[in-house]
């Protein structure tokens, strides 16, 4: 079971002005490796800087949930076409109705 994430919280000790980013940008990387720096423009959240490894981490998760979900919907249509053969598609039909 895959739990949901929950909104990424932060403190003041993870903002930084964009001006200071970029007069600081090295120790903001160093620090962005144990946990994520939020750059603001205007005081509004802007541009979220993450280390390497979260960024994987974020990136694998994608992946998979996005896999689980392409599963789930095709599983979907395999049973709908298994209880009503009728309403299956030819690749060809439909293939022909998405280059219109």
């Amino acid at each position: 079971m895959i739990l949901a994430m929950s909104k990424p919280t932060f403190d003041v000790d993870q903002l930084v002005t964009s001006s200071d980013a970029s007069k600081k940008f090295g120790e903001l990387r160093r620090k962005a490796k144990e946990l994520p720096q939020y750059i603001t423009d205007n005081g509004t959240v802007d541009t979220v800087l993450i280390g390497y490894d979260l960024f994987e981490q974020i990136y694998d998760r994608l992946t998979r949930l996005e896999e689980e979900e392409e599963q789930r919907i095709l599983l979907q249509r395999l049973e709908r076409i298994e209880r009503d053969p009728e309403s299956a598609k030819s690749w060809k039909s439909v293939r022909r109705n998405t280059e219109a």
